[in-house]
């Protein structure tokens, strides 16, 4: 498992998990690299995947207008998939990215056999949907 230059324990999505369940997660992603300007998630598409974010930063946009800068440590396309609804927003590459890619059956079956990290990512869509 390559990861760059961040390291899992640097990542406060996985603050609360084991390291078994951090090597789970990462096995079952593919590290990727997308160059600065890629769109990884385009609004209104159906969920095929999410990303972990291990370097770079990328925007979120909503109808072209941009709401939010993520960076190492966050995920994108967790909404989608995990709520099973078309994609909420554009996700865009500002800089070169260093991604762990999960297939949506990747990332099912991590929300399934891990509590710990379900509850990571629920808590992740509710804070992005104001509590909703």
């Amino acid at each position: 498992m390559a990861l760059g230059r961040t390291s899992p324990r640097d990542l406060p999505l996985f603050a609360d998990l084991s390291g078994k369940d951090i090597r789970d997660i990462f096995r079952a992603g593919e590290e990727v690299s997308v160059p600065a300007g890629w769109s990884l998630i385009l609004e209104q598409t159906p969920p095929d995947a999410a990303y972990l974010i291990l370097s770079g930063t990328a925007a979120v946009r909503v109808k072209g207008e941009e709401i939010a800068e993520l960076g190492p440590g966050d995920i994108a396309g967790e909404v989608g998939v995990r709520k099973n609804t078309l994609r909420t927003a554009t996700v865009t590459a500002k800089s070169r990215l260093q991604l762990l890619h999960f297939t949506r059956e990747k990332f099912d079956d991590l929300t399934k056999r891990l509590p710990d990290f379900r509850e990571a990512i629920d808590a992740t869509i509710a804070e992005r949907r104001g509590g909703a």
